[in-house]
């Protein structure tokens, strides 16, 4: 008999870190719910691989489905797409039915499927941001995330001493000079 999964059920605190791998953040999340109401106020957003992948599903090519179903969300700089909200700022997801649920269950955004609504939830999110939305690359990416980091503490491996370890390039970033990463 396999173990059900319980939100609810106090487990020992993960070790989540910029580097952990997507397959243990997966188990962490635990499995995603077809029915989560999380989905009557938002929409996670895609990564690159579930863009062909939920056009394939819904018999569309990916301009079309990108076109029709998809909308840009910009954060740090990086810009990712999430499915359309019926209403905004905050609206169900146009992938979200009542009565079924998730319609696309299946083949469902990344975040979607890793978002935890369990004592990991926190930290997976931030996971997904430093992974998917902050680029070590951009300096404008760097230096919005080191904003965010004046409230906030983060998850080990993504302070800005371990993502811009040059301290003279990291000072750069900050006081957003020209510089090259």
């Amino acid at each position: 008999m396999t173990e059900r999964f319980d939100p609810y059920v106090p487990k020992e605190p993960a070790d989540i870190r910029r580097s952990t791998p997507k397959e243990v953040i997966e188990q962490l999340a635990g499995p995603p719910d077809r029915n989560d109401k999380t989905c009557l106020y938002g929409s996670g957003c895609l990564i690159a691989s579930d863009i062909p992948r939920i056009a394939e599903h819904l018999g569309m090519s990916e301009d079309a489905f990108k076109d029709t179903h998809l909308e840009k969300v910009t954060k740090f700089n990086t810009t990712l797409y999430r499915p359309k909200l019926e209403t905004k700022p905050v609206g169900k997801c146009v992938f979200y039915d009542e009565k079924k649920g998730c319609t696309i269950h299946a083949v469902k955004p990344y975040q979607c499927k890793i978002a935890s609504r369990n004592h990991h939830g926190e930290k997976i999110i931030e996971w997904f941001d430093v992974n998917f939305f902050v680029n070590p690359q951009d300096p404008i990416s760097l230096r919005e995330w080191h904003q965010r980091l004046k409230f906030k503490t983060t998850i080990p491996g993504a302070a800005m001493d371990e993502l811009v370890p040059d301290t003279i390039k990291r000072d750069q970033v900050i006081r957003g000079e020209p510089v090259r990463l």
